[in-house]
């Protein structure tokens, strides 16, 4: 990635954003995270940042991002949103269900290649995309319950 001011400035930008401190420090904070955050993970670092933005003003902010196809939403199994950039390489994700830490986890995307060929196959079903999360305890968490 470029340096990330002139990044965020570029995608508001190119979408036809008016450069907004709260747009630019929400695409900020998401340039700069490996890992998809809930609005509550957002509002905790635009508060640790001394960033004075209501919560209303974020998911707004978030549905324009996502309908421009700036950013994504991420389900996880706790069933809350999490965003995430939509330019990102596909990957899924580890969660830990005692911290609920995620972390982005690349895997070998020709075993899911072929098995939606076979599904398109033999039911003539279209996947449009897929979605998949690993559940365990983190490294750290282990170490708490060992």
């Amino acid at each position: 990635m470029t340096k990330e001011p002139d990044f965020v400035q570029n995608i508001l930008q190119k979408n036809h954003f008016r450069l907004t401190s709260t747009r630019v420090v929400l695409l900020s904070i998401l340039a700069s995270c490996k890992a998809p955050l809930s609005v509550g993970n957002i509002l905790q670092r635009l508060s640790d940042q001394k960033q004075r933005v209501n919560k209303t003003t974020v998911y707004r902010a978030l549905e324009q991002f996502k309908e421009k196809g700036i950013v994504r939403e991420v389900y996880l199994e706790d069933r809350k949103q999490y965003y995430e950039l939509a330019f990102r390489e596909h990957h899924h994700h580890v969660v830990c269900v005692e911290c609920e830490c995620v972390e982005d986890v690349s895997i070998d995307e020709e075993i899911f290649l072929r098995q939606e060929k076979q599904i398109r196959g033999k039911n003539g079903f279209t996947i449009l995309r897929h979605s998949v999360e690993f559940f365990g305890l983190c490294a750290k968490c282990q170490t708490h319950t060992a």
